[in-house]
């Protein structure tokens, strides 16, 4: 491998391996302190609701989450509790704050959905680093790999290899952690939001990769189809 294609390795991973989805590397578990993301949605709903119902409803989300966090399942690996309090509480906490303000529940998913964009939004920015690179689509295998093997336990996921060459890496999921916890808690209608952010997530690839799914698990699906593929042609 050469010394150019060795620093544009480490020029992705160092900037893009812990953003993708921000569950691929160890980091602090959440204190109930400090709800993830938080600040951002306030300021989100502060420019449709006003800063001062904002700052309230903001109270309640907190508050939500704490009794959540306090109660949360006690899992043995520490990703699964970062997914846990990261990830699936704090929309927890929002989705039900929102719904005890009384408005019709596809009303407030979609309001979720719409914070949830704010958020998570902000790591596609990341896959456009990959425009500019050789052997993009290499390096892209190479860091999903990684990130599943990382982020994406078996006790959290059933994932089976369905492909991994030059021309597509493919993944077929047939049990989702998000799902599993989620429907524990009575909340299985919040999934799809979470894969919605898988679509947003890889919009900014390069134009040559191409990711398509077909169906998920947590819209009724036998799997999820995870597939991302190089399209040379698109490259030129």
């Amino acid at each position: 491998m050469s010394e150019d294609r060795h620093s544009y390795r480490g020029f992705w991973i160092g900037l893009a391996a812990g953003a993708l989805a921000g569950l691929s590397v160890r980091r602090h578990l959440a204190s109930p302190s400090h709800m993830p993301h938080l600040g951002v949605w306030q300021k989100a709903l502060g420019g449709t609701r006003g800063p001062t119902a904002a700052a309230m409803l903001a109270g309640r989300i907190q508050a939500r989450y704490e009794v959540l966090h306090r109660a949360r399942p006690r899992f043995v690996q520490p990703v699964l509790r970062l997914h846990l309090d990261k990830i699936v509480l704090p929309g927890l906490a929002l989705y039900r704050t929102l719904l005890d303000e009384g408005a019709e529940r596809e009303e407030v998913l979609a309001e979720v959905e719409s914070l949830f964009e704010v958020t998570f939004g902000r790591f596609s920015s990341v896959m456009s680093l990959l425009n500019p690179m050789p052997e993009a689509f290499t390096l892209f295998r190479w860091v999903t790999r990684r990130t599943l093997q990382l982020g994406f336990p078996p006790s959290g996921w059933e994932i089976t290899a369905v492909q991994d060459d030059e021309h597509c890496i493919a993944f077929d999921y047939t049990r989702c952690f998000y799902l599993d916890v989620l429907t524990a808690y009575g909340a299985p209608e919040l999934a799809p939001l979470y894969c919605k952010m898988d679509d947003l997530l890889y919009q900014s690839l390069p134009a040559a990769i191409v990711w398509h799914r077909t169906g998920t698990l947590a819209q009724g699906d036998e799997r999820c189809d995870f597939r991302w593929c190089w399209e040379a042609d698109s490259a030129r």
